[in-house]
């Protein structure tokens, strides 16, 4: 379905009703488009309520104009609309002294293009990770803070959390120590780097007391740093930083996309500095420790594509220093015998690269984890080691990312699980719904059960039935559902409720905890607890 056929109408319906708020006494201010909507801004001091704005409907006329800001690239249709419906309202501050209330809907010429239209966007809803992180209560960008800037609710943030914590067991397999490095600093270092030469039209560069600072849009001159600290012997390498480091790209405005693409973003990135008779050996180490890390995830090999990526037209270095980079990686490649295909001159501007790339469930390719070999910042930063003869030489730089962006790695996982997440990633991971006022105590004892075995549990005691609660669960993405009546409390059993509808009643409370908490801690994608208790 385009949506970009239905815009001009959208428009037309933004602006009638537009004139309907203010015939009702608000005060509209704009009217724009959005990828999925029409919406009105309202300037106003309180929110408006999803009833208000229904009400409103009724008294949309398909004649009249409204004074207001149109903020779109399309003109609205000659056509009226007649058939509504509002989808959001939330509130933001154009200006600290003033508060807008945005309406967002769609607006139809028939009952039966709308009904198709709300179809259509169910079902584009459970697969959009913006819509998602909504449905969820994950993260929000605002107006305020500005476009491509993210902000982590609670359950994003224990998504966020987990996906680091199963990063720093993956590093610290590979010999890495975390450390951490500030946001900002002297363009000087950007100088040295080449990002200042190279990279300065993605970055933030401002004056500030005499002195000339960029917010870094790359970990590895402050990594370089830390290893410049002090002498370093040929015994200590590689020597492995690893680091969850927040940089700030400043990508153009029509480029930015929900997770996917975004200006400040979280990296697993990692240097390791070491002699050269040990490049190749890291790089197979990288390479298979990263097909195994995104296999855990459901990526498979089948779904992954390496692209080794050659030099680009602007670059640093010399010949020879980039002959050997990208025959490492060749030949590192070609000793674990992994396909790959060759991007001409799509490499780092320092040094080539390899690029793993996975389609994400709409089938379009997104790069993810990077393995850089550079030569070239050793040399401009004049890195040394002792080497066994007691001479001083360079070491080789190698960058590496696995999940690349926490925050794209993140989207993609909640498009490919359609928002039901394992049960490791969940942010509420098991749910547990008593029957009757009757069992209230028994379900409390049940929760805490769960909840000391670490696992992230809360109760539903609504007054809702039961059908709607069992819903609820699985609308919140929740993998496990415990339900508990009076026979289970009399027998300290549950029913355990899983997704798919599938149910095991009967289950010793210690089983159940059991089961879920071993499925947790195996990092399991498929919820194992359930064909463990089965079988």
């Amino acid at each position: 379905m385009s949506n970009n056929n239905y815009k001009p109408l959208w428009l037309k319906g933004g602006l009638l009703y537009a004139k309907a708020l203010k015939d009702a006494g608000y005060h509209p201010v704009e009217v724009g488009l959005g990828e999925r909507d029409f919406y009105v801004d309202v300037e106003s001091e309180t929110s408006i309520t999803m009833n208000e704005a229904d009400k409103l409907i009724e008294k949309v006329k398909s004649e009249g104009s409204v004074d207001v800001k149109v903020n779109a690239e399309v003109s609205p249709s000659n056509e009226a609309p007649s058939h509504f419906k509002i989808l959001n309202i939330s509130v933001h501050h154009p200006d600290p002294s003033r508060q807008l209330v945005r309406i967002r809907g769609v607006a139809f010429s028939s009952e039966e293009q709308l009904k198709d239209y709300l179809s259509w966007l169910e079902k584009v809803s459970e697969i959009d990770h913006r819509i998602l992180g909504e449905k969820l209560d994950l993260f929000s960008f605002h107006e305020e803070s500005g476009p491509g800037l993210v902000l982590y609710h609670p359950n994003g943030q224990v998504i966020r959390n987990e996906l680091m914590n199963f990063m720093r067991e993956v590093n610290s397999s590979m010999g890495y120590n975390e450390v951490y490095t500030t946001h900002v600093y002297r363009s000087e270092l950007w100088k040295i780097s080449g990002h200042y030469e190279l990279y300065k039209d993605k970055m933030l560069i401002f004056n500030h007391e005499d002195d000339e600072l960029g917010i870094k849009p790359m970990n590895c001159p402050a990594h370089i740093l830390i290893y410049k600290s002090r002498s370093r012997s040929y015994k200590e390498l590689p020597i492995k930083f690893s680091e969850f480091g927040h940089v700030y790209r400043w990508e153009n405005k029509g480029e930015l996309y929900g997770l996917l693409r975004v200006r400040g973003f979280v990296q697993d990135d990692g240097h390791v500095f070491l002699m050269e008779d040990q490049l190749e050996q890291e790089v197979k180490l990288l390479v298979s420790k990263t097909l195994e890390v995104l296999s855990m995830f459901g990526f498979g090999k089948d779904s992954v594509k390496i692209y080794l990526s050659t030099r680009p037209d602007e670059s640093i270095g010399t010949d020879k220093q980039w002959e050997k980079a990208t025959s490492s990686l060749e030949n590192a490649l070609k000793s674990l015998k992994q396909p790959y295909e060759v991007k001409e001159k799509e490499g780092a501007f320092y040094g080539p690269k390899l690029d793993f790339e996975i389609k994400d469930s709409l089938g379009r390719s997104w790069q993810l984890s990077t393995i850089q070999v550079d030569f070239n910042l050793p040399e401009r930063f004049k890195l040394e080691y002792v080497d066994r003869d007691g001479e001083k030489r360079r070491p080789v730089m190698v960058h590496r990312a696995i999940f690349g962006s926490i925050d794209r790695f993140l989207a993609i996982l909640l498009e490919n699980f359609r928002g039901k997440m394992p049960t490791w990633l969940s942010p509420v991971q098991v749910r547990v719904i008593p029957i009757t006022s009757e069992v209230q105590e028994y379900a409390r004892r049940v929760m805490q059960e769960f909840s000391s075995q670490g696992i992230r549990v809360d109760l539903d005691d609504s007054s809702e039935t039961l059908s709607k609660r069992i819903k609820g669960s699985y609308d919140d993405g929740v993998p496990y559902i415990v339900i508990v009546g009076k026979k289970e409390a009399s027998e300290s059993k549950v029913t355990l409720r899983g997704r798919n509808n599938v149910e095991i009643r009967g289950v010793p409370l210690v089983s159940a905890v059991n089961e879920v908490k071993g499925e947790i801690s195996r990092r399991d994608v498929n919820q194992t607890a359930l064909e463990r208790l089965r079988s």
